[in-house]
């Protein structure tokens, strides 16, 4: 099998791959929203996340939410995303999503939260599926008596 073919191929599996993954999350996402109710919450505070990375000292930011669930309870979160500046400030409202029946399983109403590992999934396998279409392409002008 020529390189090209293989690389092709492999290409296409990782792209394909990829777009699944990219539709598995987006369904556990919008399942989720269905799921929840949207409550009101409150940043208390922005917490400095140190990076393990030796040449990055600033580190990054995520905020600490807190809301009250229907039984009443004062629920404290942060966000599983950081930024290298802060999103939100202290004391700032944001929206909340919470699953009634597991208050502890939250979601901040925020773009790059709920959409940004399918996004970034589905991105990365298009490239992938290009760069397939691209090498079928070459493949095909390099055959002869095309």
């Amino acid at each position: 099998m020529k390189f090209e073919t293989f690389a092709k191929y492999l290409f296409a599996l990782i792209g394909v791959a990829l777009l699944g993954l990219c539709g598995y999350l987006a369904f556990g996402k919008l399942s989720f929203i269905a799921s929840a109710d949207r409550v009101q919450g409150q940043v208390v505070e922005l917490q400095h996340v140190r990076s393990s990375n030796k040449n990055n000292t600033d580190g990054t930011w995520r905020p600490l939410v807190r809301f009250r669930a229907p039984s009443g309870a004062l629920i404290d979160f942060t966000t599983s995303s950081s930024s290298a500046t802060p999103r939100y400030e202290a004391g700032e409202s944001v929206q909340v999503y919470a699953q009634p029946s597991n208050p502890a399983n939250v979601m901040l109403d925020d773009a790059f939260e709920l959409w940004g590992g399918p996004a970034m999934a589905g991105i990365i396998g298009g490239v992938f599926l290009l760069f397939a279409e691209i090498l079928r392409r070459i493949q095909r002008d390099q055959e002869p008596g095309t």
